[in-house]
Formats: C-alpha cells, sequence, structure tokens
C-alpha cells in the first residue's frame, strides 16, 4: 500500500521544479517562493525572500525586490517593483504595470478592483486605493460583511509618463492622465488632467506643463 506524499512535501518539490525553471534565465534570490502559476521572462532580478501568489506574469528584465509579497500583478518589461510592496484587497481586481515603469519601497496596491499602471511611471512609498470602508464603519457593517453598497470600489489608472511624489494616496476611481506629476504628500481625490502638475491635500492644480 503506497503512502501519501505530505502536502508540505509536495509543495517544496513543485516549488523546487519552479525555480530551476525560471533560474535557468533569470537571477533568483534564495527562499523564494512561486505559485503554480507564476510566468517570468527572460533576464529578471529576484531579490531574497519574495513571494509570488496566484496570477503574477513577468516580462523580460524584471526587477522584484527583497521580501516583495506580490499577486494578481503583471509587469512590463525593464520594470521595477522594489521590496515591501504590499498586495491587499478583498475583489477581483488585477494590477497590470507597464515598461520601464518603478514601483518604490513599501508603496500600497489594493486589488479590491483593477489598477492600470502605464509606461514610464515611477511612483515611490505611496497608497493606491480601490475601495472605501467608510460607509461600512459609519453604519457599524461587520467586516465580514461584502456588500458593495457599503463598501465599493472603483477602477484607477494611471497613463504613461507619470510621476507620483512620495507619501501620496491615490483614491479609488481616479484616473491621472498622461504627463503629469503629482507633488509629495498629497491625497489625489479628482482625476489630474494631461501636463499638469497637481497637489496638496485634497490635491488642486498647480500649474501647467505644456511648455
Amino acid at each position: 500500500m503506497k503512502r501519501a506524499v505530505p502536502g508540505f512535501i509536495r509543495r517544496a518539490l513543485r516549488n523546487a521544479c519552479m525555480r530551476y525553471r525560471h533560474s535557468r534565465r533569470n537571477r533568483i534570490g534564495s527562499k523564494v517562493v512561486f505559485s503554480r502559476d507564476t510566468v517570468m521572462g527572460e533576464g529578471c532580478v529576484i531579490g531574497r525572500n519574495v513571494i509570488f501568489g496566484p496570477g503574477v506574469r513577468l516580462g523580460n528584465r524584471v526587477t522584484i525586490g527583497s521580501g516583495a509579497v506580490i499577486e494578481r500583478m503583471e509587469v512590463g518589461d525593464n520594470s521595477v517593483v522594489e521590496g515591501g510592496v504590499i498586495i491587499t484587497g478583498h475583489g477581483e481586481g488585477c494590477i497590470r504595470i507597464g515598461r520601464e515603469s518603478f514601483i518604490g519601497n513599501n508603496t500600497v496596491l489594493d486589488f479590491s478592483d483593477n489598477i492600470t499602471i502605464g509606461d514610464f511611471v515611477h511612483v515611490g512609498y505611496n497608497q493606491f486605493w480601490t475601495h472605501s470602508s467608510a460607509m461600512q464603519a459609519f453604519n457599524g457593517i461587520p467586516l465580514s460583511d461584502k456588500d458593495k453598497r457599503y463598501r465599493p470600489t472603483a477602477p484607477l489608472v494611471i497613463e504613461n509618463n507619470v510621476y507620483v511624489g512620495v507619501h501620496s494616496t491615490i483614491y479609488p476611481g481616479v484616473t491621472i492622465r498622461h504627463n503629469s506629476i503629482i507633488a509629495p504628500n498629497s491625497a489625489v481625490t479628482k482625476d489630474v488632467e494631461s501636463y499638469t502638475l497637481a497637489g496638496g491635500t485634497p490635491a488642486r492644480f498647480i500649474k501647467s506643463l505644456k511648455e
């Protein structure tokens, strides 16, 4: 009679196989955990103690910093996701990051709804939220109740060639259009038009960048 292989051994063997598959064309740090559906291009650099949850697809020459825990994320060629990035949420959203983009340390990305980040976007130590639980708290609704009347979600879009200064928060439903700059320490609650410098709490138009 065959004895069943314990689950932790099966997981360790699967992870070893995934590591061997990806390390032939990429540089993989120690203690990296792969999900069974992790997809990776060529020339990627993966730091130590990275955990890939489900739904991760990396392009070519992508860098993932040590200690990052990511899931439901697609990253384009030559982009960087630094360590300490937090992926959180309760929903079916996913996060799409274009090519040549930079996601700085400790940035928070909420997959309660979709987040789309374009090409040549630089963000650092920011928070991107796609849900609000204000009415859930106000009305005393239990955390286990996911009724969208009290916990609504909305997608975020950051178009190409955008810079978001550190310690800024982008709220649900916002679109920041291409070739814009958000000043540090801003709270972006409304759309930002192209070629605009915006900042403050809440963020407001500061000046045009068309020149």
